[in-house]
């Protein structure tokens, strides 16, 4: 079955290239449209059939091209999920808006709040919808300076299975999260960015970091604190040929509680590929990863990866088990900004399981 259904989504995925672009990388973009049938596969998810969308503008500079991609999708776990995320240069490229809206109806597993294996394995369905704003102002060619300001609703649907274990959950992780909460968030957040472009970038560096509070009352059901920062740097070497390499670092502080959703996890598509997202969640996370990226055949590129960390209660800081994961993947350029339709195969050294994703944009 699982044969099948991976033969499924790279053949809806290859439906894609048709749509690509003929135009090879030069110093400007063409504004390109791209609505397509996409499928995605991650561990979290299984098979993920739905309709990816990319409007991207025409461009004089790849360092900032604006863009709204997105994509509708319901998967073979009956998890729906809508995203748009506008990134939009304005005022003479003086302004930078990074935005995004995220809807989702999302069954899933809970397995307690620890960053090493549990025997818990409850099922819940989260229904959220999640608004976040970054207007930042461009204060030279490389440093960009503003506010964050986030939005939360969410409420969580349990089975009959739930009120077996209930008393056992919250007496060990507390309640936080179980009952509907929404969260408003209001803080700074700054960038530097030297990247020649957002989507594959080849050279440069890009770090970003922000802080957030959230008070109760306030249109927030609990008072949190929350710091993140995400440090990459890209290496050109011979020919079209680049190491890339990332640190980041989130933590999430409250004196009450926190939403075990609001925690920070390691895995999926992006951090830490081959661990199951959500798996292992606490309150402070920290990986470091690098790929090495190397081209194959014109638009065809390849991609070698490995990532370490892992996550933390904030208390004592303790690990049981680095956690490392490794892989390697392809990459497919669907038009000259440079956007990409990613494949990876991944590996974790906490299981002999191979995960493998399909997706687009770039881990990092």
């Amino acid at each position: 079955m699982r044969k099948t259904q991976f033969i499924l989504f790279i053949s809806l995925s290859l439906a894609t290239l048709t749509h690509a672009e003929e135009k090879q990388d030069s110093t400007a973009s063409r504004k390109s449209l791209i609505v397509l049938p996409y499928a995605s596969y991650q561990q979290e998810t299984s098979v993920a059939p739905g309709i990816a969308y990319g409007y991207f503008f025409k461009s004089n500079n790849l360092q900032k091209i604006s863009s709204v991609i997105g994509n509708v999708a319901y998967t073979f776990r009956n998890q729906f999920t809508f995203n748009v995320i506008p990134k939009i240069f304005f005022g003479s490229d003086k302004w930078y808006l990074y935005s995004s809206l995220n809807v989702k109806n999302y069954p899933d597993y809970y397995f307690g709040l620890a960053n090493k294996p549990t025997t818990i394995k409850q099922a819940f369905t989260s229904q959220n919808m999640v608004l976040l704003l970054q207007p930042q102002y461009i204060v030279s060619k490389n440093l960009l300076v503003g506010l964050t300001i986030s939005a939360r609703l969410e409420k969580i649907l349990t089975d009959s299975t739930f009120e077996n274990n209930k008393i056992a959950i919250f007496k060990q992780y507390g309640n936080a999260g179980w009952e509907p909460f929404s969260e408003v968030g209001l803080g700074l957040v700054a960038a530097f960015d030297s990247r020649d472009n957002q989507f594959y970038p080849q050279k440069g560096i890009f770090a970003k970091t922000f802080f957030t509070v959230s008070k109760a009352g306030w249109g927030s059901s609990y008072s949190l604190q929350e710091f993140s920062l995400d440090f990459r740097h890209y290496i050109p070497l011979l020919g079209s040929h680049s190491i890339a390499w990332q640190v980041y670092t989130n933590a999430i502080f409250g004196t009450e509680g926190i939403p075990f959703q609001l925690l920070p996890t390691i895995g999926g598509r992006d951090l830490m590929r081959g661990f199951r997202q959500g798996m292992y969640r606490q309150n402070v996370l920290m990986v470091a990863q690098t790929e090495y990226r190397l081209p194959i055949y014109n638009r065809l590129k390849g991609a070698v990866f490995c990532s370490f960390g892992d996550v933390m209660n904030s208390e004592n800081y303790s690990i049981d088990k680095l956690k490392v994961s490794y892989g390697a993947g392809l990459r497919y350029r669907l038009n000259d900004a440079r956007a990409h339709l990613r494949f990876d195969v991944a590996k974790s050294n906490y299981n002999d399981n191979v995960q493998f994703y399909i997706t687009a944009t770039e881990a990092f």
